[in-house]
């Protein structure tokens, strides 16, 4: 029995799928429920298979269309459905085979790690795909990354893919376009044009022959001229109205892999607001204050920590937050590491060096900067709760509950760290830390939220290669 979820549903468009399609859908369901299936209007018999095995099946729906409309009216018309349904995203895969079943897991919790994404498979053909095929693709990817302005989305023509449904309906629901073979590539162009960052993952393809159940409904003619229209439109579209919001995005998504220090100094300066009841000489504490004790050494003896966080940049400039995700590591001996996974993937890594950035294009050293270097050294003694490091840069504040709740203030010592980093706040549970708060005025702000910890777990060596130095 595959994972269930009532948020994420695997969606699959069928017209006349041929022998493979009862396997497809059983591979399917093996690894992820639920599972929807669009019969585009088929007359191959592929309606009657499915009602049998939805018979069997209690997490297989089936949505029959009376007529063919194409692969791209069929996703719409399912991406509507499992909206109606109460779910978020839908992960629509070929009902030929072609695409990995093995993999669904592996985008969904990619797509669950990251909601507001378009998870995008970056295909690893195999060895008996044609060449004609291989190669023909290559001047729609080109043009795709003309119309994105750059190769943020790495195969615009790889099917497999996890859509957030409201954005892919508010984007191509009401237009004409984007019905047949056009759809996967105009949705990942619209989609960003509307901000939509994208998250590639690679995964493999199989390529079956027709004597070996292999069905292609790829009419030359009328298809090639389609996506001919559609590549024309598009790039009208760019030329005349949509690169300045693009460009805007692209920013955004190249900006997801800098430092949140760093991105505050490139901000004005600001003032943190006045007025945290925290704030006050009755809950002032000592780097060595026995109240805090207990949690200095927890923290101290904590082992290797791994978890989640979800960080959201307000800016005096957006109406709403810019949000990012990843993974934190915090490594007593190592430092600190945080890998950002949406919407790009880059890596930041703290220690006693400074600052290291690496992304896929190589590593790069941020020049010193000794603002930077406060905030940079306040997030890492934060993340082990050294105090006595902190008390040398921040006064500290903080109140503890009768339960294992705390909160802690750091408040600058100095006007100059007051305007560059601002008022940091840290609320926690025990020896977690599940909030963290650097807040430069009422609405300039970066908000780090942290998930329960993984199990305790030492570093493996490709951990550690990958995500310290």
């Amino acid at each position: 029995m595959g994972v269930s979820s009532t948020t994420h549903l695997v969606l699959l468009p069928a017209y006349n799928a041929g022998p493979r399609l009862r396997e497809v859908v059983a591979e399917a369901l093996r690894h992820w429920q639920p599972v929807l299936v669009v019969d585009d209007g088929s007359d191959d018999g592929s309606e009657q298979v499915l009602r049998e095995l939805a018979q069997h099946e209690p997490a297989l729906t089936v949505l029959t269309l009376p007529r063919n409309r194409g692969k791209g009216a069929a996703v719409l018309a399912g991406a509507l459905t499992a909206q109606r349904r109460g779910f978020t995203h839908a992960l629509v895969m070929d009902a030929d085979g072609q695409h990995p079943a093995g993999s669904i897991a592996e985008f969904m919790a990619a797509s669950l790690r990251h909601p507001t994404a378009l998870v995008l498979g970056r295909p690893v053909f195999p060895a008996n795909i044609p060449a004609e095929r291989l190669h023909g693709r290559k001047l729609s990817v080109g043009l795709v990354h003309l119309e994105l302005l750059g190769r943020a989305v790495a195969d615009p023509l790889f099917g497999f893919r996890v859509y957030p449904l409201a954005p892919l309906l508010a984007v191509l629901g009401p237009r004409r376009g984007g019905r047949r073979y056009d759809f996967d590539t105009e949705a990942a162009v619209r989609l960003g044009w509307a901000g939509v960052p994208p998250h590639n993952l690679t995964a493999p393809v199989r390529y079956f022959s027709r004597a070996e159940g292999g069905v292609s409904h790829f009419h030359y003619l009328r298809d090639n001229v389609t996506l001919v229209w559609m590549h024309t439109r598009l790039l009208s579209e760019l030329l005349f109205w949509r690169w300045p919001a693009l460009l805007r995005h692209r920013r955004l998504w190249r900006g997801t892999g800098v430092a949140l220090a760093l991105l505050l100094f490139a901000l004005p300066p600001g003032h943190a607001t006045g007025g945290d009841p925290l704030v006050n000489p009755e809950l002032r504490i000592a780097a060595a204050s026995p109240a805090w004790a207990d949690l200095v050494s927890a923290f101290a003896d904590h082992a290797d920590i791994t978890a989640d966080f979800t960080e959201r940049r307000h800016f005096p400039f957006k109406q709403e937050p810019v949000e990012l995700q990843g993974e934190v590591r915090v490594s007593s001996k190592r430092g600190l590491s945080l890998h950002y996974t949406a919407p790009t993937e880059t890596t930041i890594i703290l220690d006693e060096q400074g600052l290291l950035l690496r992304a896929a294009s190589g590593e790069q050293a941020r020049p010193a900067d000794p603002r930077a270097a406060a905030a940079n050294e306040a997030l890492r003694h934060l993340l082990r709760f050294d105090l006595a490091a902190l008390a040398r840069d921040f006064e500290l504040f903080g109140q503890r509950d009768a339960g294992p709740a705390w909160t802690l203030v750091l408040v600058p010592r100095t006007e100059t760290l007051r305007r560059s980093v601002g008022r940091i706040t840290a609320a926690g549970e025990a020896a977690t830390i599940r909030r963290i708060e650097i807040r430069r005025s009422a609405r300039q702000a970066i908000v780090i939220t942290i998930d329960m910890p993984r199990p305790p777990a030492a570093f493996t060596a490709d951990e550690l290669k990958r995500f310290f130095r």
